[in-house]
């Protein structure tokens, strides 16, 4: 059995659970209170929460569908203030990996509207962006995609039409956001936060405790059933045998 230190307790709370039961208390205490017009402003603003409580889940949900969709400027728009909210308290040595991100999520969406023949969504996306990629050496080769009859069967594009990649993207994307927490210094979190931290503290702890009082229970039963056996053993055999530790030598 393995001991963990407290603080490995407030590393396995992430923030966007955190945030999502807060949420949840503060709208039970807004119905106790009979608070109803600031429980609909609050339902508003949770719904409009572009950060969506820090949630990874639901920030890559919400890049997808924009992917899905074929909303370009949503996605651009999106992707702007992940990076101007939460990016851009990044270090310096993070930067390449934002980076290589958006350019693997702005591929993404081009290998979307291929696959799914929309080829008018494909040109919009060269056409709005040539401005700001072309001088980029990463999209060189990518502005003759819409003229390609079979891109798939490309050698400079087919594993970007792979399962593989597109897979491995959406990975290393949740990961990154799954970890950037641990990476940026983000401003101290209101008491409410660290309350619920402290009771998934308390609640893994408690856990912990019966656990081991289980195991407890059950060494002592084991012991307890030992003892029995060889009580059980000492009663058969014959008196002198019995006896024999407290026998002299004379008399032995």
């Amino acid at each position: 059995y393995t001991f963990k230190e407290p603080n490995d307790y407030r590393s396995e709370v992430t923030m966007g659970s955190a945030v999502e039961r807060t949420d949840e208390h503060v709208r039970e205490y807004l119905i106790y209170r009979g608070f109803t017009n600031t429980l609909k402003h609050l339902d508003n603003d949770i719904k409009a929460d572009k950060e969506k409580g820090f949630r990874v889940d639901k920030i890559i949900d919400q890049l997808q569908q924009f992917v899905q969709s074929f909303d370009l400027a949503g996605l651009k728009e999106y992707w702007l203030y992940l990076d101007k909210r939460l990016f851009s308290r990044l270090e310096d040595v993070y930067r390449s990996t934002v980076n290589k991100l958006r350019i693997s999520l702005y591929r993404y969406y081009i290998i979307n509207t291929v696959q799914k023949g929309n080829l008018e969504k494909t040109q919009e996306f060269f056409q709005k962006q040539a401005s700001e990629l072309q001088g980029q050496a990463e999209w060189r080769d990518w502005f003759i995609l819409p003229f390609i009859s079979s891109p798939e069967q490309n050698s400079a594009f087919c594993q970007y039409f792979s399962r593989q990649w597109s897979d491995t993207f959406l990975v290393s994307l949740h990961n990154f956001l799954s970890v950037f927490q641990s990476l940026t210094c983000f401003p101290p979190q209101p008491v409410l936060l660290s309350f619920d931290a402290e009771v998934q503290k308390m609640t893994c702890l408690m856990e912990e405790n019966e656990q081991l009082r289980q195991l407890l229970f059950a060494l002592q039963t084991e012991s307890r059933d030992q003892r029995d056996r060889d009580e059980m053993i000492h009663h058969k055999l014959p008196t002198y045998v019995q006896n024999m530790d407290r026998l002299g030598d004379t008399e032995l």
